[in-house]
């Protein structure tokens, strides 16, 4: 989610999907949850391209919501019916808002060089302005707090320092500090219980500052920079950053991690062979380790400016093997992170171009069940067996008839073949003992995922032309195929019993199939962003899937026999 707001009580949530379209055609949603329930009780479409910013009245009964630069109109909704009640068009960027802590029917604006007061006549539904007078001073806001009594507004702003402005009688400005800014801007702001001031700084730093002449007191560094400070209670608070790390920060300003996520496109999930409580992840420089039931991170990998593009496990649990954008197979200690072995120049990327969300270098990986032979397959089109020894890692065979990216690469259990479906329009069944193409299967798409049946007799694709295919595993002859979505498929995976298959892609939805009667029997919706990966655990009894938006969704499996 780009945003969510907790209304006062609470009994509502409101949440904005991310949102990648710029055409000024494209309306900008906002989402009302209710708290108790978790249903969606509105979904508010009136804003152009983007909503930037959203406030509760205190009594939860009004939202106040600012479009972007696309829309810049300010509208206020009635929580009740879900319908607007009033709107006007602010004369520069708004980039946040906020009600007064007592009043229902004014609230405050700020941006590009303005700060402004507004009362809502709700007898005839519009909205009148009152500018603050703030002098020679001109600083673009990104977050405001107003004191309890709504005596004072503090105001953090991209230039790294607090402005102090007078709200009780005439809207003018006081003071700004601290002396040296903080960098990269402020972007979060709350009170602690002594009364001072906690800054977010886009540095990563959370500053306590004093709230008469903001002198810092105290500065700690957190990963990302900070975007969002809560009270938990009288003394501690959570704090959220860029990074998708949350933590607890006590009085004495010592920090707990709470909980932390990737905060990038995930490409890959994968389960070991027999465990369904761990899984591994990859994203923009790192693999994760979760226990999926605690939700909570075991071990994490860091490559710095590197992308890993596709995670497997050996089929004995020993190793992780990965693939990364600069072709290079990396396996590490599933337990302690540690490197075992690198490939070099697994897979070309010189002359490669880098597209927008493309992937680059070594772009799938699978083990063979003995754990002694590894395949790969790269942007660059080639499929490469290597063989896995204690001390050596030796390139046995590079299969080149593919013309594009290699998206999935999956074994028989016998080791024996291996399939790769590829961005080229075609998938290939490889012979693993004579390193020749056995079979082929081909169609008007991208194709990026396949999958073998339990029993092996059939392949299951799946790719941009939006259906899923049946295909005999014998004379990869097309036995059926079902439009599984209206948008690209990206996610595809079969049930160890064979009886159901799970897909997803660019329509952000879970979609869970009868595997015989080619009937769709759930459909969920959680993700913000697009489908990568879609995966059973071993035990069938959960489903997870990850996305675009750094979002790992674990899903309880029902059986609808």
């Amino acid at each position: 989610m780009a945003l969510l707001l907790v209304s006062p009580f609470p009994s509502l949530v409101a949440t904005l999907p991310v949102v990648k379209k710029t055409h000024m055609g494209f309306k900008a949603a906002v989402y009302i949850w209710d708290f108790e329930t978790l249903k969606m009780k509105h979904k508010l479409v009136l804003h152009k391209v983007k909503v930037q910013s959203l406030s509760f009245s205190p009594n939860e009964k009004f939202l106040l919501s600012i479009g972007g630069q696309d829309d810049n109109n300010i509208t206020v909704w009635n929580m009740e019916t879900g319908k607007p009640i009033c709107g006007a068009t602010n004369s520069n960027l708004g980039l946040c808002t906020t009600f007064f802590n007592d009043s229902n029917d004014t609230f405050i604006t700020a941006g590009k060089y303005l700060l402004r007061v507004w009362t809502i006549d709700f007898v005839n539904r519009k909205l009148i302005p009152e500018d603050c007078k703030l002098g020679q001073v001109k600083r673009v806001i990104t977050c405001m707090k107003l004191t309890p009594d709504d005596g004072y507004l503090f105001c953090g702003t991209t230039s790294g320092d607090l402005l102090c402005v007078q709200m009780n009688g005439p809207k003018n400005f006081k003071y700004a500090g601290p002396r040296k800014p903080i960098p990269r801007g402020i972007l979060s702001l709350e009170f602690t219980a002594k009364g001072n001031i906690l800054a977010g700084g886009g540095d990563g730093t959370l500053n306590v500052l004093d709230s008469d002449d903001f002198r810092r007191k105290k500065t700690i560094k957190l990963k990302g920079a900070v975007t969002s400070v809560s009270t938990v209670s009288g003394s501690s608070f959570y704090v959220g950053t860029s990074q998708s790390v949350i933590y607890n920060v006590a009085p004495n300003m010592s920090t707990t991690l709470v909980k932390s996520c990737h905060s990038e496109r995930i490409n890959d999930v994968v389960y070991p062979r027999l465990t369904s409580e761990i899984i591994a992840t990859c994203s923009n420089g790192n693999i994760r380790l979760w226990n999926v039931k605690k939700g909570k991170e075991l071990v994490r990998i860091q490559l710095p400016n590197l992308e890993c593009n596709c995670v497997t496990f050996s089929a004995d649990g020993t190793q992780i093997i990965s693939g990364w954008s600069d072709g290079k197979i990396r396996a590490f200690g599933p337990q302690s992170g540690k490197l075992l072995y690198v490939i070099n120049n697994a897979h070309k990327i010189t002359g490669q171009k880098k597209i927008s969300g493309a992937l680059l270098g070594v772009t799938a990986v699978a083990s063979t069940s003995n754990s002694k032979f590894v395949v790969s397959g790269g942007s660059d089109g080639q499929v490469r067996v290597w063989s896995i020894g204690s001390q050596s890692q030796q390139l046995v065979a590079s299969l080149k008839e593919h013309k594009s990216t290699i998206n999935s690469v999956v074994i028989r259990a016998d080791d024996s073949e291996c399939v790769t479906a590829c961005d080229d329009g075609s998938c290939i069944v490889w012979s693993l003992e004579r390193y020749v193409r056995s079979n082929i299967m081909s169609a008007q798409t991208y194709f990026k995922q396949c999958c073998y049946l339990n029993d092996e007799s059939q392949i299951l694709t799946a790719g941009s032309d939006k259906q899923v295919t049946y295909w005999d595993a014998y004379d990869c002859s097309a036995i059926r195929e079902l439009e599984a979505s209206n948008s690209e498929l990206h996610a595809l995976d079969i049930s160890p019993d064979g009886e159901y298959f799970v897909a997803g892609g660019k329509d952000k939805i879970v979609s869970l199939w009868h595997y015989d009667e080619g009937e769709c029997v759930d459909q969920e919706t959680a993700h913000s962003g697009s489908i990568t990966k879609v995966r059973f655990s071993p035990d069938q009894k959960y489903v997870t899937s990850v996305g675009t938006e750094g979002a790992i969704m674990l899903w309880k499996f029902v059986d609808t026999n």
